[in-house]
């Protein structure tokens, strides 16, 4: 750093007042008295790499089409890029329902990219389907290993398949019937969703049931029937007809649910306006994750149940632990501590 810039700074910290005058005038007089000393030369400049020749019997290759295997390593980097996306909505706490649709649509962005250099079409050899840039599949009742899909897709029908990976925008018009159901993008199945993993990145709207032994997603989920499954993680935005029943159940964002959840262990983190009728439970734990984080319910009962940012008619457990913003009517517990910002119109103690 050179006296012109330690002296520029000097006179913004008297004027911040975190120098005395006097000790500024004191460093001041000592870099007065120094000699100024020339700037070092600057380097030479690294020269170019040259640019490889390109043969001219290779020229004719630029631009060429997507092979079948490039293709095969386009989805599923696609695809994996936006579970990775899933993933971290998972672990992440404090990821609001803003910041999990920047991500997912960083993702979608990446996918348009990769497509765009590829041409249509559509492969439906053997024990897997195959779909690039748009296309349109009339599988029947075929059940393939493999569906995989990058860009714009439509399946005319039921997807039956042992793997099913999708980027971009997939329409299925039946169910779908999977053992692996991967979806990044906007994703829609007029029917029924029967898998054993489930993970989806971005829009899914189902238009029946979703089933599945694991189900995370990040984004916005919809569903028009119920959601069943152990293990359940989903951060963003969700709307489901039916109940939604779990092992465990992760829950971060804004939910609107027509019946109840229920689930051994419930971890809901509230990002938004929420809206779920009952609730049932082993160990309960509800907290505000933003400013605008709220939940209604008319009963919740759970052995062990901590709420944060709640309204509910009934509250009934063993060990009932009311923390701040909550109002609640009635409260049957054996074990009763409420917050100091909440209240609680009728306390009466379980059998």
């Amino acid at each position: 750093m050179n006296k012109d810039e330690v002296l520029r700074r000097l006179e913004e910290r008297l004027a911040r007042g975190e120098i005395s005058e006097r000790t500024y005038l004191d460093i001041k007089a000592r870099y007065d008295a120094m000699p100024e000393v020339p700037p070092a030369p600057e380097p030479p400049a690294a020269p170019e790499p040259p640019t490889p020749p390109v043969h001219a019997r290779h020229a004719e290759h630029v631009g060429h089409p997507t092979r079948n295997g490039d293709l095969d390593n386009m989805i599923n980097d696609t695809v994996e890029a936006a579970m990775e996306q899933v993933a971290a909505a998972m672990e992440s706490a404090s990821m609001s329902a803003e910041e999990t649709s920047r991500r997912m649509e960083h993702v979608r962005q990446r996918i348009e990219a990769a497509v765009s250099h590829a041409g249509p079409q559509v492969d439906m050899g053997g024990k897997r389907i195959l779909v690039r840039g748009f296309g349109v599949v009339e599988p029947g009742d075929k059940r393939v290993d493999e569906f995989k899909a990058a860009g714009a897709c439509r399946v005319n029908g039921d997807l039956l398949a042992g793997e099913a990976h999708m980027a971009g925008s997939c329409v299925v018009e039946g169910r779908a019937d999977c053992d692996e159901f991967h979806s990044s993008g906007k994703t829609e199945v007029k029917g029924d969703v029967q898998a054993q993993e489930f993970r989806a990145s971005g829009k899914t709207v189902i238009g029946g049931a979703l089933r599945a032994k694991e189900i995370a997603s990040s984004g916005k989920l919809v569903v028009g029937g119920a959601v069943e499954g152990e293990d359940v993680a989903i951060s963003g935005a969700a709307q489901v007809g039916g109940k939604i029943v779990a092992t465990d159940f992760n829950g971060r964002g804004e939910f609107k649910v027509g019946d109840s959840l229920e689930a051994q262990d419930i971890d809901l983190r509230l990002d938004g306006s929420s809206h779920i009728p009952h609730i049932r439970g082993t160990d309960i734990e509800i907290r505000r994750e933003t400013r605008r984080g709220d939940l209604v319910a008319d009963t919740i009962e759970g052995e062990d149940v901590y709420l944060e940012a709640t309204r509910a008619g009934l509250v009934r457990g063993g060990t009932v632990r009311i923390g701040p913003l909550c109002a609640i009517h009635t409260v049957e517990a054996r074990e009763l501590e409420v917050h100091e910002m909440s209240t609680v119109k009728e306390r009466r103690t379980a059998a």
